[in-house]
């Protein structure tokens, strides 16, 4: 299981793992709150392909994982308590964290995280910055035992939400 960078000819199966992901995941309790075509949009996977910015991990049959991390983040970010004052090119934001349904519970997820850390180090961030959906508890979850930190909690507009109250994360780096 090694993540990797997407390649351009890939976009098909990636919005493919994103769509059935959410079909996936439309019955649990602990949602991550996507709507196809809404979010991730194909042109947010589009364009993060093409950035370099969209990390998969290929399994026996298919995507498992994927994730997008870059330097960009919603407006609802800006004024929160973060612990480092650094500028946008010195932090990563992890989007779309993603593992298919199945696979859930083994560990990959802190496989993908761990990666997100180790490439934030490798490029020299001074942090982590991210948001979690209240009461998408396997997420909290994750990130907490990979050492994030809460922040605040904070409402958020996102396409696919709407107005809705989001934990705020970050990992000093």
């Amino acid at each position: 299981m090694q993540l990797r960078k997407a390649k351009n000819e890939e976009f098909d199966r990636i919005r493919d793992f994103y769509w059935n992901l959410i079909d996936d995941m439309k019955d649990r309790k602990d949602t991550v709150g996507w709507k196809k075509g809404i979010y991730p949009t194909e042109q947010f996977i589009r364009e993060s392909i093409e950035d370099g910015n969209l990390y998969i991990i290929d399994g026996e049959n298919g995507i498992i994982a994927s994730v997008i991390i870059n330097s960009l983040w919603n407006e609802g970010y800006d004024g929160l308590p973060w612990s480092v004052d650094c500028p946008r090119d010195n932090i990563l934001v992890p989007h779309a964290l993603a593992v298919k349904a199945d696979a859930q519970g083994n560990g990959i997820g802190k496989r993908v995280v761990q990666d997100i850390i180790d490439i934030a180090k490798n490029e020299n961030k001074k942090t982590i910055r991210l948001d979690i959906l209240d009461g998408n508890i396997a997420a909290e979850r994750l990130y907490t035992g990979m050492g994030f930190q809460y922040v605040q909690s904070k409402n958020m507009f996102y396409e696919d939400t709407g107005w809705t109250s989001f934990s705020m994360y970050e990992l000093i780096l």
